[in-house]
């Protein structure tokens, strides 16, 4: 009896609309009827849900099983389900819906921490491949109010960002992908410019005077991959959906190394969240200017938790000045006041010595190692985000007795450990320094020509 009455209030609860041999779901609410309007081959859902949906049926209705199960699925957060829950989710939803439900709930606290505030439909793949909504963030103030077509969206974390700046067009050739994507962007509320869509991105027919962000699929194999021409769409095939748009930005691994026609004007970046580096992003077209960088340049950006970003910059003439020292030591031994550990993002774009050359830094050993200066300098490094540094109390040969020696002496233990260049297990140091001492400092370990140093620093405090 339960079970009809649940089934005729859903049918109360909704009205079906039919555009041509397509069918979608329009919502009812107390509050009044979600409008509709035919828009092509799309049908677009105006009010508190401005979600586009795919023209095809089976995506549809997924969209709508997941708008209505959306409570159901946070109620279930926080807590894994017991095997009666289990079983009566599957009886009332399906195995496959009663599968994704159960995943974005035990995902909930990962994808807003991720993300933003829930909730979220994700899975595990899709939640990893997502851009953190300060990365996302920062891109999207790129593109001014052009509309932008966000291409291989995956679950919609940069078209959900995308979209509070102007019209976004969000497309993934997923079916249940392409459904997360259009219920997460129906949270925006009365933003009433966001669409998501199931189809082919290699076959959508972008305007010319619309923006493209695309995030080519970097485990197409199954395995992860820097190579751009093993990503779906591969590189060829990204390089012609963009070449008729007059702003572009397309996200790649930190480590590939796309070949870029001679004829395009582009900018590269590595971005970092907390010192994590988490994409490479090619500019292209308005969105240089946008970003206030120039055809030419290579730039490091590190976002905050907060959202708030700080950035280094070279041109095109600065690297080729210092590319000939790449992989060489500059024969810096010597420790300076402090060592500085630059940021992964400038690490990654292979800007270490420019940036150890603009900030009057040296180099202890290679690029690959730390950087050594005055405090004066580290002092603002610190306050720019751009790297960590540390005011040197004792540096020598990484001789582990002398080190236990050295740290019990000034009753201090490693809370940080730091290696580059060197096989110590920075674990093992700690559980093996952790009885030392009772105040807190930062170990650094590294290789300066044949001899591995070790330095002990306390921190700087920022001005």
């Amino acid at each position: 009896m339960m079970a009809w009455f649940r089934k005729q209030k859903r049918a109360r609860n909704d009205c079906r609309c039919f555009i041509g041999t397509f069918t979608a779901l329009v919502l009812i609410e107390a509050a009044g009827v979600y409008r509709a309007r035919s828009t092509g081959s799309s049908l677009t859902i105006r009010g508190q849900l401005p979600i586009v949906l795919t023209p095809n049926i089976s995506t549809m209705t997924l969209y709508d099983r997941l708008v209505q199960c959306e409570q159901a699925m946070q109620g279930l957060a926080g807590a894994a389900p017991d095997a009666k829950t289990i079983t009566r989710l599957r009886r009332e939803w399906g195995d496959d819906l009663a599968q994704l439900m159960t995943t974005s709930a035990a995902l909930q606290s990962k994808a807003e921490s991720k993300l933003g505030p829930g909730p979220w439909w994700v899975s595990e793949k899709s939640l990893q491949q997502s851009t953190p909504w300060q990365v996302a963030q920062l891109k999207s103030q790129w593109f001014g109010d052009r509309t932008v077509y966000d291409l291989c969206c995956g679950i919609g974390g940069d078209a959900f960002q995308l979209a509070r700046r102007g019209p976004v067009v969000a497309v993934d050739r997923d079916e249940t992908v392409a459904a997360m994507a259009a219920v997460n962007l129906g949270r925006l509320g009365d933003v009433k410019n966001a669409s998501a869509r199931c189809d082919d991105v290699t076959q959508v027919d972008v305007p010319a005077d619309a923006a493209i962000h695309v995030d080519p699929d970097r485990r197409a194999g199954g395995r992860r991959t820097s190579d751009p021409d093993q990503y779906e769409p591969d590189w060829s095939e990204v390089l012609r959906m963009i070449d008729h748009v007059p702003a572009a930005i397309i996200k790649l691994a930190p480590a590939a190394m796309p070949e870029i026609p001679s004829t395009m004007d582009t900018a590269r970046l590595w971005i970092s969240l907390s010192g994590s580096v988490r994409e490479q992003s090619l500019l292209l077209g308005e969105v240089i200017g946008q970003s206030g960088l120039q055809s030419g340049h290579r730039a490091a950006y590190r976002a905050g938790q907060d959202g708030v970003w700080s950035r280094f910059v070279v041109s095109h003439d600065q690297i080729d000045e210092v590319s000939h020292y790449r992989g060489k030591s500059n024969g810096a031994q010597a420790i300076g006041e402090c060592l500085i550990d630059p940021d992964g993002a400038i690490r990654a774009a292979g800007l270490t010595i420019a940036f150890a050359n603009q900030n009057r830094l040296r180099l202890v050993g290679k690029p690959s190692g730390f950087l050594t200066g005055d405090e004066s300098v580290a002092s603002l490094i610190l306050n720019s985000g751009m790297g960590l540094v540390g005011r040197v109390i004792w540096s020598g040969a990484a001789d582990d007795r002398k080190l236990r020696r050295e740290l019990r002496s000034r009753n201090v233990y490693p809370e940080t450990i730091k290696v580059r260049g060197s096989e110590h297990d920075p674990l093992a140091l700690t559980r093996r320094y952790r009885s030392t001492g009772e105040r807190p400092v930062t170990l650094w370990l590294s290789r300066a020509g044949e001899r591995v140093y070790a330095a002990i620093t306390e921190p700087i405090l920022a001005t």
